[in-house]
């Protein structure tokens, strides 16, 4: 099965793959990838589990990344630079790994080649306590959900996952991501191998999602690495798009 994704029309030699985070999609990505298709061609993506991609109960990083590998084969792009975000992040990384000779650069945003804490539990737990056929709207949804996700932006960031015709449904498969969420948080060692590859890192400073204690393992697997900070919290591409944008173009 092939990933839901877009491409944009525009014939340009260089390619452009984005791959959107845990709970994202690629609507996420639509100012940014507005903007790079000017000079690159841009293939957005949904993750398998998200958006309207088709659902499966396994997400290893093995898988989505390979995904991505069979969609590019389709569209016939024999290589591409990749931008991921927090998970689309390590998929990027991982699919660097897989297929080196398919990427051209890579620019991983906020995240690092490691195990993370399961801290989204309680958000997985409270989307999955809600029952959306007793609602009627995305917005009665999210004032229920206030008591237990009081973050605003969050709670309209997640909601944007609910189809919004009736009967109101989930878009990503929530009972997929609660089986594998330990595995998404963790990071395969097999992937830990001495990479070539161009890679720009671009970090939120207001995030703890890289510290500067990864700096070392960073570099360590990515040979011809860089990391650039952006003044924002792990969602930079959202509150810095301009920021983000001329950083991304400087770098491709």
């Amino acid at each position: 099965m092939l990933l839901n994704h877009k491409l944009t029309d525009e014939i340009k030699t260089e390619q452009v793959v984005i791959i959107h985070g845990l709970f994202g999609s690629m609507q996420n990505w639509s100012i940014i990838s507005k903007e790079l298709s000017k000079t690159h061609q841009v293939l957005l993506i949904d993750c398998r589990n998200h958006g309207k991609s088709f659902h499966d109960d396994s997400m290893s990083y093995h898988e989505m990344a390979r995904d991505i590998i069979e969609l590019m084969d389709h569209l016939s792009i024999p290589k591409a630079s990749l931008i991921g975000h927090s998970m689309g992040g390590k998929i990027a990384m991982a699919l660097s790994q897989i297929k080196p000779d398919r990427i051209t650069k890579q620019i991983i945003i906020d995240i690092a080649p490691k195990k993370y804490p399961n801290h989204h539990t309680s958000i997985i737990n409270a989307l999955q306590a809600i029952h959306l056929e007793n609602f009627t709207s995305r917005s009665a949804v999210s004032e229920t959900l206030k008591s237990d996700i009081p973050n605003e932006g969050l709670r309209q960031f997640l909601i944007k996952n609910i189809h919004p015709k009736q009967p109101l449904k989930w878009e990503i498969n929530l009972d997929a991501i609660a089986q594998n969420y330990s595995d998404i948080m963790d990071w395969p060692q097999q992937f830990n191998n001495e990479s070539l590859i161009d890679t720009l890192f671009i970090r939120g400073s207001e995030s703890n999602y890289i510290t500067n204690s990864d700096t070392s393992l960073i570099n360590q697997i990515f040979k011809h690495s860089q990391i650039k900070d952006i003044s924002a919290s792990h969602w930079v591409h959202a509150e810095k798009p301009v920021e983000t944008i001329e950083i991304i173009k400087s770098f491709i």
